[in-house]
Order: C-alpha cells, then sequence, then structure tokens
C-alpha cells in the first residue's frame, strides 16, 4: 500500500476506530500516539554490486508506559496528523507506507501493511513482517545465474599443513 492509498483509506472512513493488528491477533493497544511520518530515503549497492535507490513512508506507533484509557487514535485524527505533517512538508505519495512499531514483547521494526479489513466502526490495518533477500539473485533469470548471483559459491583457500609443536 502506498501513501496516497492509505491516507484515501482514513477520507473514506471518517470516525472510525483505527487499530494495528502487528502479528496474528496482536494488536497495538487502542491508546497509541502517531509520533512522526517518515520520509526514508534508501541508497544502497547490494552484493552484484548494482545500485538500489526507493523512498519509503514510516509512520511511527508508540504506547505510552503509563497506558492512557482516554486517549484513541481513529481515522479523523489520524487524517489530521497527516495534514498537519504535510503543512510543513510533503509526505512522498506513492511511496510504500510502512508502520515502525515495537513493545517490550515485539522488536521495533517497519512494517508493511498486509491488508485492510473495516469492521462495523473499525479499521483494522493488519501488518506482516518484511523478509530479507538478496536483490543479485532476484534478477537473475536462470538457475545458473541465480546459483552464482548471491555472492557466488563459496571458494575455500587451501591450508597447508598448521605447524605442529610450540611456534619461536
Amino acid at each position: 500500500m502506498n501513501t496516497s492509498e492509505f491516507i484515501q483509506l482514513l477520507k473514506e472512513h471518517p470516525g472510525k476506530s483505527l487499530h494495528f493488528e502487528y502479528q496474528s491477533g496482536q494488536f497495538v493497544r487502542e491508546d497509541y500516539h502517531i509520533t512522526e511520518i517518515k520520509n526514508v530515503d534508501f541508497d544502497t549497492v547490494d552484493c552484484g554490486g548494482v545500485r538500489n535507490q526507493w523512498k519509503e513512508v514510516h509512520i511511527q506507533l508508540w504506547e505510552n508506559e503509563i497506558p492512557e484509557p482516554e486517549h484513541a487514535v481513529d481515522t479523523s485524527k489520524a487524517l489530521k496528523i497527516a495534514e498537519v505533517v504535510g503543512k510543513v512538508r510533503e509526505t512522498y505519495p506513492e511511496a510504500v507506507i510502512k508502520f515502525e512499531y515495537g513493545n517490550a514483547h515485539f522488536p521495533a521494526t517497519a512494517l508493511p501493511v498486509h491488508q485492510v479489513k473495516v469492521a462495523g466502526e473499525s479499521l483494522i490495518v493488519q501488518l506482516v513482517p518484511d523478509q530479507t533477500t538478496c536483490k543479485a539473485k532476484d534478477r537473475a533469470s536462470t538457475p545458473e545465474e541465480k546459483a552464482a548471483a548471491c555472492c557466488g559459491p563459496v571458494s575455500r583457500p587451501k591450508v597447508k599443513g598448521i605447524p605442529k609443536g610450540p611456534v619461536h
């Protein structure tokens, strides 16, 4: 899901409670805060020597150490936060959107959207962890290219006999 699609979803469902499921059956506490909306630029070089560049938007979700039963973020409040950010600087509209979250039992990570469900007066954003990959291998088109792409086959240097006894 990209940023503009998420913003459009918020607009289409004003006033609905906004929930984030970060693992199956595990939800961000209902009193979370949206603390930052980040434009993230990636500029990497993979193991095949190819430069890769892309943009993402990360929205940080945070739970106060002390629960706040009177605090909640609904779709309208989330949209208002996005509009406040937009007055300061543009958020990449076509970039993939991810939600940064972590707690004492789940390490902080940026999670992409798996799917969004509308359940009555609630909007449930289901998140899923990313997987690592080898871009060089992903670019390869044949089994032989794939086998050689990711750092190639391991070749170990031959080591002549290790000296026995004390070394002086």
